[in-house]
């Protein structure tokens, strides 16, 4: 009989306890109502998900929000670091140490759009053809909130499995203040590295403000560079800044301004050839992978009484540039550089109406419109192939609305939603044998939410939404060799959906103290896109229908006894795996109905604690610890099932601060793991892998003012 590991099992347990704590809640709950005192009050988060502000733990969807604060205490500074911590997610692959995809509830991307929404605040950040999720620093945001499911309704295309919003921290018009973050850090069988945070804010009267955030980063290189034998290649160097304008002139306007951007250039960049030891798949200490955004927006808010207006205007740049060196006889030198890159712009706007009343009757209507467009080039020094140039382009356009009934005095509240989506495309390539068709790709996508307020301790949802993503584009000519392979190859790829049914449940008990979250849920993804490899070149196809089903259970738990302890815990399982395959892909690839979604591992938990104490009179103590454990995920699909591995991420921090200064020694991935996140190993074809950093220890050091 197979013995399940250590992990699995305690996390099979601990699951099993989180369906029996959905059975035998309600009577621990009226227990709960009679015991708690009244005069006990939780401390509350507030988002702003559903594009009005709610108490976190009364929204009637999966959601998460880690605040600022919470992931400094963890010694989490950017999103590949979050996202361990957020039930059924995980990173998908990654180009460098800037350029990585994700997924939320084993909804992958393959080629295309992503499948995942991204936000700062208000402003979307989409362009047409932009597979990465944004380089998010955690430092001076107010939060970060996770929306598992599909949000096709409120966010649009590309929210299929969920959607992450950056919220930033605004200015203070009360008075100026300035914080500080430096240290540094040593990565084992690596280099040494350091960064540098700092935010200032700067008070324009008492109704306008000014905040500004910049940051530098040098990362350590690990990597054996093969040619060379230098064991510290791929390092990188990360730079970020933030400015924000806020002014408030009157009780019923506001205005914001902001201008962001980071740049990730990294040698070689996070692609692997091997993993033991750890080498990189360049074969040039010339190679690099540079990615880069900037985006400026504006919004406005104007409160009309029953209702609040906003408008919010978007520019996005981002480029990326990628040099390979390889070894090519052929070639004049034997050896060729091989130059690519894209450059995508956007212009993305929405405005909105919501209601601000007391009524039972609440709505929502609005409208969201982008035009987009990206060009790449890639090209071969010496000339030893013709260079190719292509350019698309997108101009979509979406209405959207939510309508609600708050019944039994507002204890029960029924919604519905809507959202049309209409998006013109069109792609040009010099390459291309014959030149593209422009193609419409158009959706509805309705939701239904019934949320049922049970009693101060419990809220129940159920929600029903469908998800979806605009269309894509194949190569003619690479179609042309998927079809001598057997592939039905179309160069013009439709939109895929999915259908998601969840119920949820979440308790408030001791005081707010204790919170758990718990939500089953079931998805049907009809028309599964996946990315799958011919002869070394990947096409997006439809490749048949998957269905998934997984449960999310979270705790947060604040002992009374003990003041400054928390603990927190987080989990999903999930079956995820096609149903219905198309037979050619069957046969191409050796593909086979019930088998698992690629980038979706089985298993995902994470558990945490904290502590804080008093010092003296003046200062504090802090110690944290955090485990996450990531189980095996598939790489792409049709390169015979090699999977990643199987990774447990150990993280602590440990230090002392008063009101100005702190000072704290901190760990990441504390057990050395080395374990592959994404694997391809395909017969005769080229193995990568991506890893994640080794261990790193680090002193930093902090000032507020």
């Amino acid at each position: 009989m197979r013995q399940l590991h250590p992990i699995r099992y305690s996390l099979t347990r601990l699951s099993i306890l989180g369906v029996a704590v959905t059975v035998l809640m309600p009577p621990l709950v009226a227990q709960e109502e009679a015991d708690t005192p009244a005069d006990e009050v939780e401390d509350v988060i507030v988002v702003t998900a559903q594009k009005r502000e709610e108490v976190l733990q009364e929204v009637p969807i999966s959601v998460q929000a880690f605040t600022a604060e919470a992931l400094e205490e963890s010694s989490m500074r950017d999103m590949s670091e979050v996202i361990t911590l957020v039930p059924g997610a995980s990173e998908e692959l990654s180009n460098n140490i800037g350029l990585r995809r994700y997924q939320i509830r084993g909804i992958g991307q393959a080629l295309g759009d992503a499948t995942v929404g991204y936000y700062f605040d208000d402003a979307a950040f989409y362009v047409y053809g932009q597979a990465f999720a944004p380089m998010g620093r955690s430092f001076d945001m107010e939060r970060i909130e996770v929306l598992r499911g599909p949000q096709s309704t409120l966010y649009g295309n590309g929210s299929m499995g969920g959607t992450i919003r950056f919220i930033t921290r605004s200015p203070d018009y009360g008075g100026f203040g300035a914080s500080l973050r430096a240290a540094y850090t040593d990565t084992t069988d690596g280099g040494d590295g350091h960064y540098l945070d700092a935010a200032v804010n700067i008070p324009l009267g008492s109704k306008a403000g000014l905040r500004l955030v910049g940051g530098t980063e040098d990362t350590a290189g690990y990597q054996l560079l093969a040619p060379t034998g230098d064991d510290e290649f791929g390092e990188g160097e990360v730079t970020n800044y933030r400015a924000i304008f806020n002014t408030t002139p009157n009780d019923r306007f506001d205005f914001r301004l902001k201008i962001a951007g980071n740049q990730a250039d990294q040698e070689g960049g996070t692609l692997l050839s091997a993993l033991d030891p750890t080498t990189s798949a360049s074969q040039s200490d010339a190679d690099f992978v540079d990615g880069e955004y900037e985006l400026a927006s504006g919004t406005f808010t104007i409160g009309l009484g029953s209702a609040s207006l906003t408008s919010t205007t978007t520019y996005i740049d981002i480029p990326t540039d990628i040099r390979i060196g390889l070894i090519f006889p052929l070639s004049p030198t034997g050896f060729i550089d091989i130059l690519t890159g894209t450059d995508g712009e956007a212009l993305n706007h929405e405005t909105r109406l919501v209601s601000q009343n007391d009524s039972p009757f609440q709505w929502l209507v609005g409208v969201y419109y982008t035009d987009s467009e990206i060009s790449s080039f890639s090209l071969v020094e010496p000339m030893v192939f013709p260079n190719n140039e292509g350019l698309s382009n997108s101009e979509a356009i979406s209405f959207f609305g939510e309508v609600s009934y708050a019944f039994l005095d507002g204890r029960l509240v029924a919604l519905a939603g809507l959202r049309s989506f209409d998006d013109d495309r069109e792609t040009f390539n010099n390459s291309f044998s014959a030149q593209l068709d422009p193609v419409t790709f158009d959706s509805v996508n309705p939701r239904f939410n019934l949320a049922f307020d049970a009693s101060q301790q419990a809220n129940y949802y159920l929600n029903v939404a469908k998800g979806f993503r605009s269309g894509s584009f194949n190569s003619p000519d690479v179609c042309a060799l998927h079809q001598l392979g057997g592939l039905p190859c179309s160069v013009a790829v439709d939109s895929d959906e999915l259908w998601s049914y969840e119920v949820g449940a979440k308790y408030t008990l001791k005081g707010g103290r204790l919170l758990i979250d718990v939500a089953p849920y079931f998805q049907d993804w009809k028309d599964t896109r996946q990315a799958v490899p011919v002869f070394g070149l990947f096409q997006d196809y439809q490749v048949g229908d998957s269905e998934l089903y997984g449960f999310d259970f979270a705790l947060d738990y604040r002992p009374a006894n003990i003041s400054g302890l928390s603990f927190q815990f987080a989990s999903n399982w999930n079956n995820s795996e096609f149903t219905a395959i198309n037979p050619a892909f069957a046969a191409a690839t050796g593909a086979q109905n019930g088998d698992r979604l690629p980038f979706v591992p089985e298993w995902t938990a994470t558990l945490s604690a904290s502590y804080a104490w008093a010092v003296g009179d003046s200062w504090a103590g802090l110690a944290s610890v955090g485990l996450s454990h990531l189980e095996d995920q598939l790489g792409q699909f049709g390169l015979g099932g090699v999977r990643g591995d199987t990774r447990d991420l150990l993280r602590a921090r440990f230090g002392f601060s008063n009101e100005r200064f702190g000072i704290y020694l901190f760990g990441t991935n504390l057990g050395d793991e080395d374990g592959a996140i994404y694997a391809q190993q395909p017969a005769g074809g080229v193995a990568a892998f991506t890893q994640d950093h080794p261990r790193q220890v680090g002193l930093e050091l902090t000032l507020d003012f």
